[in-house]
């Protein structure tokens, strides 16, 4: 991770600052940005919240350890683009966090010294930008593709390996129905009825959905997302 390396033990004191937050805290809010600063968490979960139609909070992504919150600091404004009004979002921790804030500059000069020491920060990035991407994809599928989709990324993010079995993965008590709902973007009782068809497939292990086999889950994504695109395909040729 990067913030093990030894430069940032190097430099912590000067260009690195953690700040400490607690259940619930908003740790970062996108309407007031930290000009030239790159959050990075260096422990705790934390939710990406927008509001919806009705301006409550809606979780939309889960960050963890090495994650960067604000990833569009990364961007230079002047040759591209700033964060539009209606992409604004907050971060919150749950439980106990700690968040690196790191000058910019100072960073990315880093980067450009010696990239391959940071490349395990550029896969974090990039697999960050690949979900949101396929999110996207995914949110035109069907309700039950939608919110396999979305146990699959809890499980990514902060999923725990059983003792019985690495195929069954727990997950922490914060992901609730709502919470299911709120991150595959579907209605609270349709995911009700969606969760329980996947307890009697065998995908979810327990009825309050707490473990997930993971393997069956992998197998249902791939069906659902291969064979929509094996038929794309027919049609178009």
């Amino acid at each position: 991770m990067l913030h093990e390396t030894a430069e940032f033990k190097e430099w912590q004191s000067v260009f690195w600052k953690p700040k400490y937050y607690e259940n619930n805290q908003v740790c970062y809010n996108s309407t007031e940005p930290e000009d030239n600063k790159v959050l990075l968490i260096k422990q705790g979960t934390l939710l990406v919240q927008i509001s919806n139609h009705q301006g409550d909070k809606v979780s939309t992504e889960i960050l963890v350890e090495g994650d960067i919150i604000n990833v569009e600091e990364l961007v230079e404004h002047q040759y591209t683009w700033e964060v539009p009004d209606f992409l604004q979002y907050q971060v919150v921790a749950i439980g106990s966090a700690e968040i690196y804030e790191i000058e910019k500059e100072f960073l990315l000069s880093h980067l450009y010294l010696d990239p391959r020491k940071y490349h395990r920060l550029f896969e974090k990035i990039i697999l960050q930008l690949i979900n949101i991407s396929f999110s996207n994809v995914i949110s035109n599928k069907k309700t039950q593709t939608k919110i396999a989709w979305a146990f699959y990324r809890i499980i990514a993010k902060v999923g725990e390996k059983t003792e019985q079995n690495d195929h069954l993965i727990k997950l922490p008590r914060f992901v609730t129905q709502s919470f299911v709902s709120q991150i595959s973007n579907t209605g609270k009782a349709r995911t009700n009825e969606v969760i329980k068809e996947f307890f009697q497939a065998g995908i979810i292990v327990q009825r309050d959905h707490k473990i997930v086999d993971s393997e069956k889950l992998k197998v249902y994504l791939k069906q659902e997302v291969l064979v929509d695109f094996c038929m794309h395909n027919v049609a178009t040729q």
